[in-house]
């Protein structure tokens, strides 16, 4: 029997966003292994609120589960005090609180066989991990500090930007005290893998694993769409850069194309964009039925790390996809992609046109993303790597 402790930084459930759907398939993961007894400790920020009501009952049942509702909201006086008081990565110590850390406490000393941590945000509870746990696991979804150092490279502000090289390079110093410090790394992206594995010889690449879903039957002409939370820096900043740079160029050529915008905390200077065929659905009650509905979906990343997980979940239900480099990293490049790639606007709009004018050669697309990522991340070959990746 393994027992597993789980640190993670949200609750898994409902899946909405893409570190929720990693967490939540990893766990559906574990659940599938024999012999495996699961502890989940999960904060409820104030950001991310979720009701335990809607954590799928059928999980729920086969794990120990606690929650600490907490407030780590940033704020500008918290915010400044470690800019001057602290050499610690800001988005690190707002989640190191009390009510988890006594929590871990009163656990004895070697009570799990293995501690997964979900994330870098969550490193600071590594000491305690350590002493609770035989092994320690730092399950990595991105490179937190590549995030900062590429949202950098495009703010103008020269003083966000200097805040935003500070915190970067206290990541970057942090992830490799956490890398080393850890027993194993198991990372979704297998770029962000050869980072891990330079300081760590006992990383592995462990995809999220992807169940099949009904493939899309038409694709709506004419339609394009971005579904994802707009409080997530990197996909506000993606979607500016469209709506600026790219999407201007398409309904000049195509004045009957339509962007749609979805996703919670949508800002009011995106709600408030010029018509232009932009419609702004806010949150939606069914991702799926909505991506279904709406098109060829639009992934202008021009910053993050790791996998784009909204990716994977076009694909297993063979949503055709267009998307920057950064968009698509970890899945695809320039060398090798099912789905057109770009990164300068006219190359951009060009390429997304062409799959505006010709739905059935996006589905086609479509069709085939799904069956090659459904190849690569299925539940079956993830359950694999994940067996053979435990630490000894």
């Amino acid at each position: 029997m393994k027992k597993v402790l789980i640190l993670a930084n949200k609750i898994p459930y409902p899946s909405k966003d893409g570190s929720s759907i990693a967490m939540a398939r990893m766990l559906e993961s574990l659940l599938k292994i024999d012999g495996i007894n699961i502890t989940y400790g999960a904060l409820n920020t104030v950001k991310h609120r979720k009701d335990i009501k809607d954590f799928p009952k059928a999980i729920l049942d086969k794990i120990i589960f606690v929650s600490f509702e907490v407030d780590t909201s940033p704020n500008i006086i918290s915010g400044v005090r470690n800019l001057l008081f602290s050499s610690r990565p800001y988005n690190a110590i707002r989640f190191f609180v009390k009510s988890m850390r006594e929590w871990l406490l009163d656990f004895d000393d070697d009570s799990f066989d293995y501690v997964i941590i979900e994330g870098a945000f969550m490193g600071d509870y590594l000491p305690i991990a350590k002493r609770k746990g035989k092994q320690v696991i730092l399950r990595s979804h991105n490179l937190e500090h590549v995030i900062w150092e590429r949202t950098a490279d495009h703010i103008g502000d020269p003083f966000r930007k200097l805040y935003f090289n500070i915190q970067a390079n206290r990541l970057k110093s942090f992830e490799k005290n956490l890398t080393r410090q850890s027993d194993s790394i198991w990372s979704i992206s297998p770029i962000d893998g050869a980072w891990f594995k330079a300081l760590n010889k006992h990383t592995h690449h462990i995809p999220v694993a992807v169940e099949d879903g009904l493939p899309v039957k038409t694709i709506s002409p004419m339609r394009c769409f971005h579904l994802g939370a707009l409080d997530w820096k990197p996909n506000l900043q993606g979607i500016e850069w469209f709506l600026s740079q790219v999407w201007p160029l398409v309904i000049d050529m195509r004045p009957e194309a339509e962007f749609h915008i979805a996703g919670n905390n949508t800002p009011k200077h995106i709600k408030t964009q010029p018509h232009r065929k932009i419609t702004v659905h806010g949150r939606v009650s069914n991702a799926e039925a909505f991506s279904k509905s709406h098109g060829i979906s639009v992934i202008p990343l021009l910053s993050g790390s790791g996998i784009r997980i909204k990716l994977l979940e076009n694909a297993r239900i063979a949503i055709p996809v267009i998307s920057t480099t950064v968009g698509a990293e970890g899945v695809y490049n320039h060398t090798f992609s099912i789905i057109p790639l770009a990164d300068k606007p006219l190359d951009f709009a060009h390429k997304l046109i062409d799959l505006l004018d010709h739905p059935e050669k996006a589905k086609k697309i479509g069709l085939s993303l799904q069956n090659d990522i459904m190849t690569t991340y299925s539940m079956p070959s993830t359950l694999k790597l994940i067996d053979s990746a435990w630490p000894l």
